[in-house]
């Protein structure tokens, strides 16, 4: 078979990413947006030596998952993957990866997999959006990038997105063009204006912060925008690097307060422009609710709460042992979880600056661990880090992660010292391909 050949398929299964599954002369064909059940037309889009990939031309005969997008910039625009599909095919796609990609990626398959947890609010979910600008044939535009590039698609009405989002960047937007404000080109790394980062909590008080390339007087367009009586901060983040990344740690407040009030699970949080914060405030607390169910903190335990950032899993487990110690690397954030601490009038709870896994070997040392907690980055734990909580042998880890793929390998790299008990998924990220999970691993004897 050859690239732009045309031909009928059934699609058997689905990938871990959402993506249709067929086979043509026992190889596998790859085809996104198709359903399991469907009978398509596609066409190969490229020939590998044991797959192929291919894109859905027509369906003919249809799934009853098959669902009617309710966003017009779907699929083009990349923030959403499962927007065809019913929510209930795209729970068990989710619980499928996490299982299909532990057992794979681990050889073992004799573990309890508890069922996704999900509330089924699938459409303006998220606490927090960084939405970049561009111009396109001298227009201002801003929306999520279409999927594998950084072309955007102009969209202010993003479903899963803060819903006062779209009146912001209205706002945003008008005042730019209005004042002629140069926009930032990636091509040409010129232009002040690059994106607008919106942060919202189950309070409805928004942050807002102008990403810019230097200082500038907003003072007009912050005028327009505290109209929004949601609107409690406004801050002006100063980024002069030529890279991808959007938010920098220099940032000047503009309006209102220095920090918004989170509450996760009857604890209190002060959240900055830089604070690391699960997207999904109803879901975060769901997930860290199992996340101690898990780890069955008792009243007489010593634990450990790597990465702790700003301290939001620290503080609540706290109240069922007798010390909770968290570690971080990012000094902001211990000075952020140390007040939060005194906030939440919490004393059992000691934060400590540094590399984890240097200092979970100093803090062995002085007590005795019951349990670790930890929820890294989407690149997982450094080997070094593993190594030390194989050498420390302590009884109980809580690893929560929000890539699957490298929680596999970091459960395979401990899987000789420390055995899976139970893993539960757990949908942050609603009409995405991501899922969140939570893996209980026991000390072998």
């Amino acid at each position: 078979m050859n690239k732009g050949d045309i031909l009928e398929v059934l699609i058997e299964d689905m990938d871990k990413d959402g993506k249709g599954i067929a086979y043509y002369n026992k190889k596998i064909i790859f085809i996104p947006y198709a359903i399991v059940g469907e009978t398509c037309k596609i066409e190969i889009t490229k020939v590998l030596s044991k797959l192929y990939e291919a894109k859905l031309l027509e369906v003919l005969i249809e799934s009853p998952y098959r669902k009617e997008t309710d966003c017009s910039l779907y699929p083009l625009c990349g923030g959403c993957q499962m927007r065809h599909m019913s929510y209930e095919l795209e729970k068990k796609v989710k619980f499928n990866k996490v299982k299909n990609t532990i057992t794979h990626g681990t050889k073992i398959a004799d573990f309890k997999m508890n069922e996704l947890i999900s509330n089924d609010i699938i459409n303006n979910y998220r606490n927090k959006a960084i939405i970049p600008f561009a111009k396109n044939n001298n227009e201002i535009i801003c929306g999520m990038y279409k999927g594998k590039s950084h072309e955007i698609i102009s969209n202010l009405n993003c479903h899963i997105e803060p819903p006062l989002l779209e009146k912001i960047l209205t706002i945003t937007k008008k005042y730019l063009k209005n004042n002629n404000i140069s926009i930032y080109d990636e091509t040409t790394k010129n232009g002040l204006f690059r994106a607008l980062m919106c942060r919202k909590t189950k309070y409805d008080k928004y942050m807002i912060v102008l990403i810019v390339t230097k200082k500038y007087d907003f003072s007009d367009l912050v005028n327009e925008l505290v109209k929004i009586n949601n609107i409690v901060s406004i801050y002006l983040n100063i980024n002069d690097l030529n890279n991808n990344v959007l938010l920098t740690d220099n940032n000047i407040l503009l309006y209102g307060k220095t920090n918004l009030t989170e509450d996760i699970l009857g604890h209190i949080f002060n959240v900055a422009p830089n604070t690391f914060l699960q997207v999904n405030n109803n879901m975060c607390e769901l997930l860290y609710k199992e996340a101690i169910n898990l780890l069955n903190p008792q009243k007489n335990e010593i634990i450990i709460d790597a990465y702790c950032g700003m301290g939001s899993i620290t503080l609540n487990v706290a109240p069922y042992v007798k010390q909770i110690i968290g570690i971080e690397v990012v000094k902001s954030a211990i000075d952020n979880a140390i007040l939060n601490a005194k906030m939440n009038d919490i004393n059992n709870a000691k934060f400590i600056l540094g590399k984890c896994e240097d200092k979970i070997l100093e803090t062995i040392k002085s007590n005795k661990i019951d349990s670790i907690i930890f929820d890294p980055p989407r690149k997982g734990c450094d080997i070094s880090f593993l190594d030390v909580i194989k050498e420390a042998k302590i009884k109980k880890i809580v690893y929560i992660s929000c890539n699957v793929a490298t929680l596999a390998r970091d459960i395979n790299y401990l899987k000789d010292t420390y055995k899976i008990v139970e893993v539960t998924p757990v949908d942050l990220f609603p009409r995405t391909s991501h899922v969140e999970s939570i893996t209980l691993l026991d000390l072998k004897k």
